[in-house]
């Protein structure tokens, strides 16, 4: 059973990730655009933590006039040494959006992602190159290419 410090401070992380999630989503809301071919939908899923209990969170579901491209899925805030994650799932596979703090995680007593510079949203590349791609248009725009074979 959660305590009341315990319950309140899973509140300030759940509403923390949904802020972040929500902020993310407005920002490939932009990135996209002047990408009059595709269209963005909003939907919810529901995530269950330790910490945190239920809740439902967006996802973002991207399409072309023919077909689903990718969907952005929330899997939670209380991700091993993140802050969050949201997969990416398009036809290609799976792309993981990693909320990074502190130079992100670190194992071995060594950064498992080169250049995390900043706190936020990273597109950690999935292949064996260990590399972290902060959430920009350019890279935002190379991850959905990665997950989906579209090109933007």
């Amino acid at each position: 059973m959660m305590t009341a410090i315990e319950s309140q401070d899973g509140e300030w992380v759940k509403q923390r990730y949904l802020t972040r999630v929500n902020q993310l989503y407005s920002d490939i809301r932009n990135w996209l655009k002047d990408q009059k071919e595709l269209h963005l939908e909003q939907h919810a899923v529901e995530i269950g933590e330790d910490l945190t209990g239920f809740y439902t969170a967006p996802t973002l579901v991207v399409s072309s006039s023919t077909e689903k491209l990718a969907e952005f899925k929330p899997e939670g805030a209380c991700i091993i040494e993140a802050e969050g994650r949201i997969d990416v799932l398009g036809w290609l596979g799976v792309e993981y959006i990693i909320y990074m703090v502190n130079g992100g995680p670190i194992l071995g007593g060594q950064q498992m992602f080169k250049d995390i510079d900043a706190n936020g949203w990273y597109w950690a590349e999935n292949n064996l190159k260990n590399k972290a791609h902060f959430m920009n248009q350019e890279n935002f725009f190379k991850l959905f290419t990665q997950a989906t074979d579209y090109e933007l």
